[in-house]
Order: C-alpha cells, then structure tokens, then sequence
C-alpha cells in the first residue's frame, strides 16, 4: 500500500496550490452584516506569536511528512479540533506525541492579542466541523497566522493532506488504507481557507479605509460641525451594497 501511494504521491502532487487570496468586500458592521473577521487590534506590537510542531506516525520514504501544528500566543496555546477551537496553557495538544512538540518557532509580534484573534476565527471553526484532510489543524493555523501577522503557514506542513485529499476525490485512497475509518465531514464541505483569508484581507482594508477618511474630515472639519457626516454615510451604504452580493 505504501509503494501503491507513494507513486500516486507523484503524479497527485504536480500542480497542488494553496489557495490564493482574493481581493474582495467582506462583512461590514452595518444592518445584519458583521465586520468580526477584521481584525481589531492597533498601537505598538505587543504579542508574540509561535508556532508549534510536532510530525505525526513513522516517516514514510519518498512520501511528505504529515504534522500536527497550534498556535501560541503570548504562551497561550490555540488549537482546532472536533470540539472547535481549544485554548490551553503551554502546547498541550501536542503532549500525545513523542517528545512534542518537536520544534516551537518564533512567528513575530503582533499587536492583535490571541483573545481577538479567537472572536474573529472561531465562528469559522466550530465544533463537529473538523476533518481530518479538509479542514484540520492546520488549516485553522494558517488563518490564525493570517489574521495576527498577515503570515502562511508554510506549505511543507499541509503537503500530504492536500496530497492525500487529492487521491481521495478520486479513487477514495485514504479511506481503503485507514479501513473504512475516515469518512469526509459533510459540515466542511464549504470551507475553503482561501476565502476566510480573502474576508480577513477585505474587511481589515475597509476599516483601515474608513478610519483614513474619518482622521481626513477631522482635519478639515471645525469642531461641532453640523452635517458633516453624509459623505461617510453614503461611502458605508455603497460597500454595503457591494457585501450583498458576495458569495458566503
């Protein structure tokens, strides 16, 4: 079986991409739209960010390594699992594995807290949405990495299950070799990291964007002006027309 998959690694392998980033509107606070996947955080970074990794089962020759990684911030781990996002001290979820973590690495500051970070992600990763190839650990790293340092998580620790969920669309590999066990979530049929990322990107340029136009009117505007809010208000309704016609 390892033979059979690591020659189907070969050729399944050629032409996998991470999703890319999309520019696009995203949710904004107005009416039953929502602005919580911007994030919040401003001022001086303050937040130290790490990542944790530990490698998953026996090394495989001529197949990529499978990994287990969370995210630390501020020594606080978070994780993604079939109970939704888990938030424990030190890198308990690594525990289960053989000297885990295996390595902690320094992401950079950020100065989004974990607490921000979770109000923006968690509603993306709720509980009995997890699977194991589609939407797992990983996954929610490398949107947690995203929304804190506008970072990925490097490719090389999403390699096999991106490989892997290829085979199974096809020739369902994954659940004949795990006999039977793995069966596709239903619930993560619609999640696609590339387009949290892309309302992450959005929504944080509209706030900024907003933010600019109100430090402009400040500057030019006396105090207790009168009637001087309606350029922002008309600018706030158009790109709330716009957020109606994308696709979540």
């Amino acid at each position: 079986a390892q033979a059979i998959l690591a020659q189907a690694s070969l050729s399944q392998v050629v032409g996998l991409r991470r999703p890319a980033v999309r520019s696009v509107v995203a949710s904004w606070h107005m009416g039953n739209c929502s602005n919580s996947d911007a994030p919040t955080g401003n001022g001086a970074p303050q937040h130290e960010v790490k990542l944790a990794i530990s490698p998953i089962g026996v090394k495989i020759p001529s197949l990529p390594e499978a990994y287990h990684t969370s995210v630390v911030v501020d020594d606080k781990e978070y994780c993604f699992t079939s109970n939704g996002v888990v938030c424990s001290r030190s890198c308990k979820s690594h525990a289960r594995f053989q000297n885990g973590p295996a390595k902690v690495i320094h992401m950079g500051m950020s100065h989004i807290s974990g607490e921000e970070m979770l109000a923006g992600l968690k509603r993306h990763f709720a509980p009995g949405t997890y699977d194991l190839l589609r939407k797992n650990c990983n996954s929610f790293v490398d949107c947690a990495l995203f929304y804190l340092l506008r970072r990925r998580l490097d490719g090389k620790y999403r390699i096999l299950e991106q490989m892997l969920e290829c085979i199974d669309d096809y020739v369902a590999f994954v659940r004949i070799l795990s006999m039977g066990e793995y069966m596709p979530n239903p619930k993560a049929n619609d999640f696609n990291v590339g387009k949290i990322l892309a309302r992450i990107e959005a929504v944080s340029s509209v706030s900024v964007g907003l933010a600019d136009k109100n430090d402009g009117r400040k500057c030019k505007d006396s105090p207790g002006s009168a009637g001087k809010d309606a350029p922002d208000t008309a600018w706030v309704k158009q790109v709330a027309a716009q957020i109606a016609m994308i696709p979540l």
